[in-house]
């Protein structure tokens, strides 16, 4: 019967043999074997080491070629070419090429080629090449090259040039290339070249020379290219290229950058490029600073545009409301008038140049309910001695009327006023000035004049 048995497998698979062994086996090529309990269809003569095809509860072969199909686990130590199925694991010692399917884990000692599905984790110890599927975890020891796609997170223990999609993380122990996209995080140890995109935060400990896109922040050392967060894009050594943020975005040194965020834009040292926002701060600007608040530590190079400008290099070009450097001297009119009685404004005073924001009440009259005006005014000053001195400027009224409104009186309107003052300075602090102008006051509705009328103030200036 063994004889006829022999035969016919012989007849089937050539020199490939059916042998069902329980046993403790020594070691072979200095390899430990373990108990070997599996139906394996192996080949003779020089090919005895050799299995075709295996089907059993645990399984130790030195070398596998074709399929593996384990209950438990298998345990290839050499080469393993085709389709290895395991209840829990697949383990190759040296190479695998094919596809592995296992409940649990694959895992390939030097290097993988193929398709690896695992309902756990896909472990390559040196290289994985190929598509890679797993409902928890895709792990690659040194490199990864392909697709990779993991339940939750995609582990890489050196380099990945691939094409890496997790639930939660994307982690690449040295450089990433290619594309990332993580429903949490993606972080890279050495560097980015290619896309990360993730739902919280992508992280590079080094250089990213690439797109960034995150749904909370974007974190490198170095930047070359675009990052994208929805509140912050934040780089500790060096930019090149654009940041856009919805809340800010932070650099250390910024080379031929653009800085956009709704809020705030920072770079500590030297800026060469522009930024906009709402606040934008840089030691040393080479650019231009556009926002409701500039603010520059050092020299000023370029332009700042805005409401509030401010530098330590008076020679700085500042267009904006409030124009500030550390020469500015900041002084307070107090007054009183023909229009609005009672007036309270803050001058910034820069060599001849001027600018002023006040406030002024009763610009109806003291007999009319409350009236007032927010107002803005540019001008020069030019000393005549050292304690007289004549100044001109043209000031933007808007004037509220609050109660007042009736169809003669609107609720606001606008006036437009130019103003000649004397100046007489009582002491450094402390001076006396007499105004002499004309107001055209104007509605905002439609092209008419309410009432144009000359004006007379005289006041007090402190500081």
């Amino acid at each position: 019967m063994n004889k006829f048995i022999k035969v016919i497998l012989l007849s089937f698979i050539g020199f490939v043999g059916l042998n069902t062994t329980l046993s403790a086996q020594q070691k072979t090529d200095k390899l430990a074997k373990s108990p070997n309990f599996s139906l394996n269809a192996t080949g003779s003569g020089e090919n005895a080491n050799t299995s075709y095809f295996n089907l059993g509860f645990a399984t130790n072969i030195p070398r596998l070629q074709g399929i593996g199909i384990n209950v438990f686990t298998s345990l290839v130590r050499q080469k393993a070419n085709g389709l290895r199925i395991s209840g829990l694991a697949n383990f190759v010692g040296l190479e695998a090429n094919g596809i592995q399917i296992a409940g649990i884990t694959n895992v390939s000692g030097y290097n993988t080629k193929g398709l690896h599905i695992a309902g756990l984790m896909n472990v390559a110890g040196n290289k994985l090449s190929g598509i890679h599927i797993s409902a928890i975890g895709n792990v690659a020891g040194n490199n990864l090259q392909g697709l990779s796609i993991g339940g939750l997170i995609n582990l890489t223990g050196g380099t990945s040039n691939a094409f890496e999609i997790a639930g939660l993380a994307n982690f690449t122990a040295r450089h990433q290339s290619g594309f990332g996209l993580a429903g949490l995080i993606n972080v890279s140890g050495d560097g980015l070249s290619g896309v990360q995109t993730a739902g919280l935060l992508n992280v590079d400990a080094k250089k990213v020379k690439g797109i960034q896109i995150a749904g909370i922040s974007n974190i490198a050392v170095n930047a070359q290219g675009f990052q994208l967060a929805a509140l912050t894009n934040v780089t500790t050594d060096t930019l090149k290229g654009l940041q856009i943020a919805g809340a800010v975005n932070i650099g250390v040194h910024a080379q031929k950058a653009f800085q956009f965020s709704s809020i705030t834009n920072i770079v500590q040292q030297e800026m060469e490029g522009v930024q906009v926002g709402i606040a934008n701060y840089a030691g040393d600007l080479k650019g231009a600073q556009i926002g409701l608040l500039n603010l520059c530590g050092g020299d000023v190079n370029g332009v700042q545009i805005g409401l509030i400008n401010h530098s330590k290099d008076t020679t700085a070009l500042k267009i904006g409301l409030v124009n500030i450097n550390p020469k500015t001297r900041i002084q307070v009119l107090t007054y009183g008038g023909n229009l609005s009685k009672a007036n309270i404004a803050v001058r910034f005073r820069n060599h001849s140049l001027y600018t002023m924001l006040g406030i002024g009440t009763h610009y109806l009259g003291l007999s009319e309910k409350f009236s007032g005006a927010l107002f803005y005014r540019a001008g020069t000053i030019y000393n005549l001695t050292n304690k007289l001195a004549l100044s001109a400027d043209l000031g933007f009224y808007h004037i509220e009327n609050f109660e007042n409104e009736s169809v003669e009186i609107p609720e606001r309107m606008y006036s437009i006023q130019p103003r000649v003052n004397v100046e007489y300075a009582i002491s450094r602090r402390i001076g006396l000035f007499l105004s002499g102008g004309y107001s055209w006051t104007r509605y905002y509705n439609k092209n008419e004049s309410f009432e144009n009328k000359p004006i007379i103030e005289l006041g007090m200036i402190l500081f």
